[in-house]
């Protein structure tokens, strides 16, 4: 006992976490860090490593990027189960969005432009002529502020990042914060808080890449997807949200009973050869409201299953369309189209456009947004 005392109470010091001692002791969880790499301007880069009894996890300061994700399968093997990179060069350069935070406004925004009450503002267009994941410098490639908290039954990365007023076009300085939370009832929980001097519009998501195989060079087709969703947006060709709900009965976006993903795909309707694979948006809600469930993915190979909840209307499932070969993935993996999926809980895609409700934050008012990806076994 007296060396694993002194062993916490150094990692602590390195850390700099917010933690109680006697939490520590009692908890199912230990938390390291180490250097992961330096930036151009020479900002340091810390991995934390989050361990516990079932699920472990680690994510860098730079993007928030969850770096990997591991889980049991039904024979209680430990696998990762998000795509990556092993280096920090290539997150910054190879940028796919894997595993990281996305901001100010997750999606795209039509023509680069967003309406806040009334006033319309000119975003920087970066998939000319419109806006994606908040702009080249999205939340996705700033540094944030880190801190760990361990408790008695899970483990925090709290990061936070204030996005300047003018930044990508926003108006309003917003201040940001991201928890993942690891616990014993093998959940990650991603919460979002946000506060802003001036009126401004926020809809963050988190962009890790699902593999429940652990195999990272294998497609995601063998994986069966329900989404607790009777309604989608259609899109342009330009893959822009349209402002009115279409019906899935009967099309195939229509996940409301569990789907092998294979049956969709080899399907190749129209509406996913536009896209290259699916890429909408479904919605489960009329409203942010409670925490309910949005999507179920499972691998029956190897018995892992993933619910997802949220307090936010739906997601967008994305799955890998531009992945290919020229991507090489964690420990030289050559990653190949659909290698992952994405679930990305959020508002309604485009709605300072397509007049859908817009998430504005006004003077004054708190921002918070909860999503659960909670981990179990099927046998």
């Amino acid at each position: 006992m007296p060396k694993l005392f002194f062993r916490l109470l150094f990692s602590i010091y390195l850390t700099g976490s917010v933690v109680h001692i006697a939490d520590v002791l009692a908890s199912n969880f230990t938390v390291e860090q180490e250097f992961y790499g330096e930036l151009e301007d020479n900002q340091v880069i810390t991995k934390y490593i989050f361990n516990g009894p079932q699920i472990t996890f680690s994510a860098i300061n730079y993007g928030g990027i969850i770096t990997s994700l591991e889980v049991p399968d039904k024979n209680g093997q430990l696998s990762d189960v998000v795509l990556g990179y092993d280096k920090l060069n290539d997150y910054v350069h190879r940028n796919r969005y894997f595993g990281a935070i996305i901001g100010r406004f997750a999606n795209r925004l039509e023509g680069s432009k967003a309406t806040i009450n009334g006033r319309t503002f000119e975003l920087e267009k970066n998939r000319s002529p419109h806006h994606l994941h908040g702009g080249s410098i999205g939340f996705d490639k700033v540094v944030w502020r880190a801190k760990t908290e361990v408790t008695g039954d899970g483990a925090s990365l709290i990061l936070s990042y204030l996005s300047k007023d003018g930044e990508a076009g926003y108006p309003g300085n917003l201040y940001v914060t991201v928890t993942y939370t690891a616990n014993i009832k093998n959940q990650l929980i991603v919460e979002y808080q946000a506060s802003s001097d001036a009126p401004t519009i926020f809809n963050p998501t988190q962009h890790s890449y699902f593999n429940l195989s652990g195999n990272h060079a294998a497609k995601i087709d063998d994986h069966i997807l329900m989404l607790n969703s009777k309604t989608y947006l259609p899109l342009t060709k330009e893959s822009i949200p349209m402002g009115a709900l279409a019906s899935t009965e009967g099309t195939p976006f229509d996940f409301s009973s569990p789907t092998k993903l294979a049956e969709v795909f080899e399907k190749a309707p129209q509406e996913l050869r536009d896209t290259k694979g699916l890429d909408h948006f479904w919605v489960s809600k009329e409203s942010r409201g409670s925490l309910s469930k949005f999507a179920e993915l499972s691998h029956p190979k190897s018995g892992r299953k993933l619910t997802v909840l949220s307090t936010e209307v739906g997601g967008q499932i994305y799955s890998g369309n531009y992945l290919n070969y020229s991507v090489i993935g964690k420990r030289n993996t050559p990653y190949q189209k659909r290698s992952g999926i994405c679930i990305e809980t959020g508002q309604y895609p485009n709605s300072p456009n397509n007049g859908l409700p817009s998430v504005v934050i006004n003077l004054g008012e708190e921002f918070y947004s909860k999503t659960v990806y909670a981990f179990s076994i099927e046998k």
